[in-house]
């Protein structure tokens, strides 16, 4: 039997297309990775590096082809609560910002500006184009943007009085906030935005957002997915979260949690949990509505869980909170 090439090529296509979407739907269906909310500890290492040098013990390694020439340039800066009492950050692309509340009543960053090169004056030069800088209460990441990425790197690192306010927009960065009290609000449009035991006022929004905590008035929103662990049996607060693509939950053994679930089919919500008989199923407006009442002590609609065109995934947590492995 003889094929025309453009129905060969359609048909192979449309073979490749069926197996990404398969793919797609198997990973949207899998339960939330336990390592994103691992608390590891944060690096602090700003080192040079040149041809032949050995790593010193403890510097980790890094991933991807490296320059022979690695040049840095630490920062730290301290700004009083007094005078600041709330502090805004921007970062352009290629910085990493990390957050973590404290018991000081002072805001301390430090900044680490990471240039490679093939030689050591270019390594200097794309060194220049990262910079860390102050106008008033807000705190700028400066690079060259995303054409330079790959070979220059900004890593910012605050350690803030857990209760005060903090906002963070870095639309191409990954942003990562632990143990803050106080309102947080993470603008990571195109970047990652990971959230752990933060448990006052959080709104994030990211291309992908990863949230752990017990409690709070959380509002999540994601363009793909997010990834939940809620670390007590009974979240205390309220918690939206609306994706375009999946909602994945862990939950620890014997949830009492209420909350509601929003998919578009019924086969979209996907329940692992020892409660999930006790899910009552309706249809409103086109759209498919899971209700778990937990004990009846609160509201299920204090948790709000949703996805556009995909999954809500809820499953047993089998590890611990703030375990490392």
């Amino acid at each position: 039997m003889r094929f025309r090439w453009p129905v060969l090529l359609f048909s192979l296509t449309s073979l490749f297309m069926a197996d990404a979407s398969d793919a797609q739907r198997a990973y949207e269906q899998q339960a939330a990775p336990d390592f994103l909310f691992q608390r590891r500890p944060f690096g602090s290492e700003c080192a040079d590096r040149t041809p032949g040098q050995r790593m010193e013990p403890g510097v980790r390694m890094e991933l991807g082809r490296q320059a022979p020439y690695k040049r840095t340039r630490p920062e730290t800066l301290t700004l009083s609560r007094a005078d600041i009492p709330a502090l805004t950050i921007t970062a352009d692309p290629s910085n990493f910002v990390r957050v973590t509340g404290t018991t000081r009543n002072n805001w301390s960053l430090s900044f680490c500006a990471q240039a490679e090169g093939n030689s050591e004056s270019e390594a200097h030069e794309r060194l220049q184009e990262l910079s860390m800088s102050r106008v008033g209460s807000t705190v700028s990441l400066n690079s060259a943007g995303l054409s330079q990425q790959v070979v220059t790197r900004g890593l910012l690192t605050v350690d803030a009085p857990a209760d005060a306010p903090i906002v963070v927009h870095a639309s191409f960065a990954p942003v990562e906030v632990r143990d803050m009290t106080g309102p947080v609000r993470v603008t990571a449009t195109h970047g990652r935005a990971t959230i752990l035991d933060t448990t006052g006022k959080v709104d994030a929004a990211g291309f992908v957002v990863d949230f752990a905590g017990s409690k709070g008035t959380v509002i999540l929103s994601s363009e793909t997915e997010i990834n939940m662990k809620l670390n007590a049996t009974r979240f205390e607060g309220t918690l939206t979260a609306w994706a375009q693509r999946p909602v994945r939950v862990l939950v620890p053994q014997a949830s009492q949690t209420p909350f509601q679930a929003f998919v578009n089919r019924p086969q979209d919500f996907i329940c692992r949990a020892d409660f999930c008989t006790k899910v009552k199923q309706e249809k409103k407006a086109g759209i498919y509505v899971f209700t778990y009442v937990g004990d009846g002590s609160a509201p299920p609609e204090l948790v709000h869980l949703r996805s556009e065109q995909a999954t809500v995934v809820i499953d047993i947590d089998t590890v611990p909170a703030g375990a490392i492995h």
